[in-house]
């Protein structure tokens, strides 16, 4: 029987079936031989009659933090305070999935608590122009929550973002009885009440919501020369530059700078491409 392997701990995996049955399952003995790694998002074929896992099926795609696979959805949760909205954050967590092909969903939270040298509206604008959608979302005033709800529904997404943008609050207010399921899945792992360590896939409307550990730091595993492929403003223009190795720096017939100069895109979004161009190493430097 098919299933979705929705928690892991201590070498057990926690599987949703297609009949909405949970089991608790054990890979089988080849899977171990192969170390074949099985992570949360992974389908999977189970043996219901000794609860062994017996294969792990093809992943459309994968996040290596938070790792978890086969995504629809990746939703970047981000305050606009407590901690401070940072765009360049927000650009890394974007070409982080766009490094995995997996379609973005930004998620602005706190709005109830934003500041004067904030401006929602632009921030919204900034990303409509890289193709990426925004929501606004107040956890005091419920406000946006309803649009979350259909923009998440029948998909399979994951939560991502820092340490206490509201992540785990967001997800226990998009069903009146998730709480209740939260607490259930958090029994069946051994845990007692749910404290997000781990990547957890929740069923949520013919479809999952995965609950990971926030975190204060985000690294790029790529080079300097591939950023351009994967960052938001850039993957889609940078074929058009005069030179194919272009870093869009200083080089001369740059179609990105072209671009900025022109006001068709946020030079915000720039400076942050060239704050973290200079932060990666070059592929000649990675002895």
């Amino acid at each position: 029987m098919k299933g979705k392997v929705i928690a892991t701990i201590g070498g057990v995996y926690d599987v949703y079936l297609e009949n909405k049955q949970l089991v608790k399952v054990s890979p089988k003995g080849i899977l171990k031989h192969k170390k074949k790694k099985i992570i949360v998002g992974d389908d999977v074929e189970i043996n219901l009659n000794d609860n062994t896992l017996d294969d792990v099926l093809e992943r459309k795609n994968m996040l290596i933090r938070p790792r978890i696979s086969n995504i629809d959805l990746g939703v970047v949760v981000m305050s606009l305070a407590k901690p401070n909205y940072s765009s360049y954050l927000l650009d890394k967590f974007l070409t982080l999935l766009n490094l995995s092909s997996i379609e973005p969903l930004i998620i602005l939270t706190k709005t109830d608590l934003v500041g004067e040298d904030v401006n929602v509206n632009r921030i919204i604008n900034q990303y409509s122009l890289l193709g990426v959608k925004v929501l606004t979302y107040s956890k005091v005033t419920k406000e946006g929550l309803d649009e979350i709800k259909e923009a998440i529904k029948g998909k399979v997404i994951a939560f991502m973002g820092q340490t206490g943008v509201g992540k785990s609050s967001l997800i226990n207010l998009i069903d009146e009885d998730f709480s209740r399921q939260v607490g259930e899945f958090s029994h069946a792992l051994g845990r007692g009440k749910h404290q997000t360590k781990e990547v957890v896939l929740l069923p949520y409307k013919e479809g999952f919501i995965g609950d990971t550990p926030g975190f204060s730091s985000l690294e790029l595993d790529i080079y300097k020369e591939d950023l351009a492929n994967f960052f938001p403003l850039i993957k889609d223009h940078y074929t058009n530059c005069r030179y194919s190795n272009c870093l869009h720096k200083n080089e001369p017939g740059c179609k990105i700078k072209e671009l900025i100069e022109q006001g068709k895109f946020d030079n915000e979004n720039y400076q942050n491409y060239l704050q973290m161009l200079d932060e990666l190493i070059a592929r000649k430097d990675r002895y």
